[in-house]
């Protein structure tokens, strides 16, 4: 039977304890569910404990073919079976469903037909890391006991309280190349269905869809929260569920704070275009394999970095790269029309004379209380059960600090003043390098992709409460070269001399941008134009207005004489001209009122504008042109000093960062790199080969 492949025996693979460990008579068993069933054509007793099925051959069916058939098999490992020719185990913790099989004719509904025994669901190991779904059929012609089975076994799987049964899933459509929607609708909900799991789904339409949509949630709704994309989506899914945590327990967010754990594990189905965060805690690329670790309910810690811009709380990561990291994913961006090729076109335009830059940066960091038992020269890589993880505890700290020969931090300078009141006595943690790098990557995972099969930084830990900080200083782009290839395959990359790095608790960055620059500051002459015409024009107004006012002054003072010297020289003849003068300037007080409107009027009136000259005009547009041009050749020259952040495959611009690593932060379903993964490696063909 076809469908039974994956049961062959593996012939003399059980020792003799082995075989006395897994009599069905050796252990707690009920009589109640000992049984007979048969499998491959065999018949074997089975009997049914509370943590495994076990069983024994009776010797009964089968043939010498099937049997022939059954020692050609290669061996496979499965997840909780363990069989010979003559008996056999299957620990119920690694199953996640069982049915009453049953034979149905055409038009028959579910739960009609005839049956035909039990079916369990369970996995196995394609290899070290990889799991695939596999169905055990147990045949049985009677229902009642098939059902009894069922129903039992169904108890007791459903009991194993780690495995979630209501899951919140944020799904990004948009995430690779795929049919993230058809995905979803045919591979993950049939099998979430399977297993009898709630799944409620959002897709992602915006950025700052997952705070929005988790800001009014109750998080005690859900068992696990559920990422479905690549990087980007796990980054946001993080980001949402811890800032609501640390609001739901109302801690403030700020540089030196200690966070709260999550309060529910993250599930990771990746289907984007690197998936390094999936790939470290899963060991592999697949989304069966990162399914049934959410349905079986297997986690693992990890450490979260927390980012700080300007004393200020930025966001959540894992691992952030500036420099030439940031280029790629600036051109891979750009190349998005190329499809699966664009990682491969972006290297190449990454690597070219004119994009491969070094960078001035300036870098301090608090080396961590582990480095001197611990570093990422050491050559030990994180594996499942990992000795380095499992000793580490969160909030530990150690008087003493890993000193190395860098320049000291000197807090002085960078107060900038000599008043502040600073303990000098007591040595400062912060180590401090200067230089021009071509890449700087802080990293909390090792970051396994397909370009990196065993890691961008093979030795940094899952959940050792540390970062690596690596820094590749500026050399010649060949001897860059191989240090990317060192990325691909099982040698050291960070063998070489012009490669830094350190095991740190807190790394601070900040490039080193140039203060002045060789092109003119046609902003400030424009400005200063536009201040001296502004000047002009309310002195203009104001001259003229005092100009209107004496005026009217004088005016007023000659009529008043002449009057007067009227009145005298013809006080003897009255003359009824001067005398009707003399009554209109002695009964019209409103005189003066309007002489005050007429001198409002003139000095109100708008400057009259000048228009310019053709020639003006002209040399007014090659002026514009040269500013133009300049300007140009200045932002030509900003992009040539500095770079772009890519923080967990996403764009950061801004460049002044902290960082701060938290251990055991967030649980994620999956159990880490395995120990007998086989080491991978890439050719990167995208590279040119010297």
């Amino acid at each position: 039977m076809a469908e039974h492949d994956y049961l062959s025996a593996v012939a003399g693979e059980l020792k003799d304890d082995d075989r006395h460990r897994l009599s069905p008579r050796n252990g707690n068993w009920d009589d109640n569910y000992v049984a007979i069933f048969a499998m491959e054509n065999q018949s074997y007793d089975f009997v049914l404990s509370d943590s495994k099925i076990t069983w024994t051959s009776m010797g009964l069916g089968g043939s010498a073919k099937a049997d022939r058939k059954s020692k050609k098999k290669k061996k496979k490992k499965f997840g909780g079976m363990q069989e010979d020719k003559n008996m056999g185990l299957l620990l119920l913790k690694d199953v996640y469903a069982v049915k009453i099989k049953r034979n149905r004719k055409a038009g028959q509904q579910e739960g009609d037909g005839v049956c035909m025994g039990i079916a369990l669901f369970t996995y196995e190991r394609k290899d070290a890391n990889k799991l695939r779904e596999k169905t055990v059929v147990l045949e049985h012609p009677s229902e009642e006991v098939c059902r009894k089975w069922a129903t039992r076994i169904e108890q007791i799987i459903s009991g194993y309280g780690q495995r979630p049964k209501r899951i919140k899933l944020f799904l990004q459509p948009h995430a690779g190349n795929k049919k993230i929607r058809s995905i979803f609708k045919e591979k993950v909900v049939p099998l979430f269905i399977l297993a009898k799991v709630n799944v409620t789904f959002a897709e992602i339409s915006k950025d700052g869809f997952v705070k929005q949509e988790m800001a009014p949630m109750d998080l005690k709704d859900y068992d696990c929260i559920v990422a479905m994309g690549g990087d980007g989506t796990v980054n946001k899914v993080v980001n949402g569920l811890l800032s609501k945590t640390q609001k739901e327990e109302g801690l403030d967010v700020k540089p030196g704070f200690t966070p709260a754990k999550a309060t529910l594990p993250v599930g990771i189905i990746p289907v984007g275009t690197t998936n390094h965060i999936a790939h470290s805690v899963h060991g592999v690329d697949d989304l069966v394999t990162a399914m049934l670790h959410i349905i079986l309910g297997h986690t693992t810690p990890l450490d979260v970095c927390s980012l700080y811009q300007k004393e200020k709380f930025y966001k959540w990561a894992f691992n952030c790269q500036y420099g030439f990291g940031g280029n790629i994913l600036s051109f891979t961006e750009r190349y998005h029309i190329l499809g699966q090729k664009r990682v491969d076109a972006a290297f190449l335009k990454a690597l070219t004379k004119s994009k491969l830059r070094p960078y001035e940066c300036d870098i301090q960091y608090i080396p961590s209380p582990s480095a001197a038992i611990s570093h990422p020269k050491d050559r030990v890589q994180c594996r499942t059960g990992c000795a380095v993880c499992m000793g580490a505890t969160p909030g530990s700290r150690q008087s003493s600090v890993y000193t190395d020969s860098l320049q000291e931090y000197d807090p002085l300078a960078v107060s900038g003043t000599s008043s502040t009141i600073i303990d000098l006595s007591k040595e400062s943690p912060w180590r401090t390098t200067k230089g021009i790098y071509l890449n700087v990557a802080v990293m909390a995972l090792p970051g396994l992709c397909e370009y990196a099969p065993q890691g961008i930084s093979k030795y940094t830990h899952l959940a050792d409460g540390c970062m690596d900080l690596i820094m590749v200083r500026n050399v010649e782009r060949k001897e860059f070269l191989r240090y990317l290839k060192r990325n691909g395959n099982s040698k050291n990359q960070l063998d070489f001399p012009f490669v830094e790095c350190y095991r740190v608790k807190d790394v601070q960055f900040r490039p080193r941008l140039h203060t002045t620059w060789k092109h003119n500051d046609h902003d400030f002459e424009i400005n200063e134009i536009q201040r001296a015409s502004v000047n002009s024009r309310l002195t203009s107004i104001s001259e003229r207005s005092l100009e209107v006012i004496d005026d009217l002054s004088l005016n007023s003072d000659d009529d008043f004489d002449d009057d007067d010297a009227t009145l005298h020289s013809d006080s003897d003849k009255p003359n009824s001209e001067t005398a009707s003068l003399g009554e209109s300037n002695s009964n019209d007080p409103q005189e003066p009122n309007k002489n005050m409107q007429n001198v409002r009027q003139v000095s109100s009136a708008p400057a009259s504008t000048y228009r310019m000259t053709l020639l003006e005009r002209e040399v007014e547009r090659r002026r514009k042109k040269q500013r133009d041009k300049e300007d140009k050749a200045r932002a030509k020259e900003e992009n040539r000093i500095k770079s772009i952040w890519n923080i967990d495959n996403e764009l950061c611009e801004d460049l002044d960062l902290d960082f701060r690593v938290h251990a055991h932060l967030l649980q994620v379903y999956g159990e880490g790199v395995s120990p007998d993964t086989e080491p991978e490696e890439n050719k990167l063909g995208c590279i040119p080969h010297f």
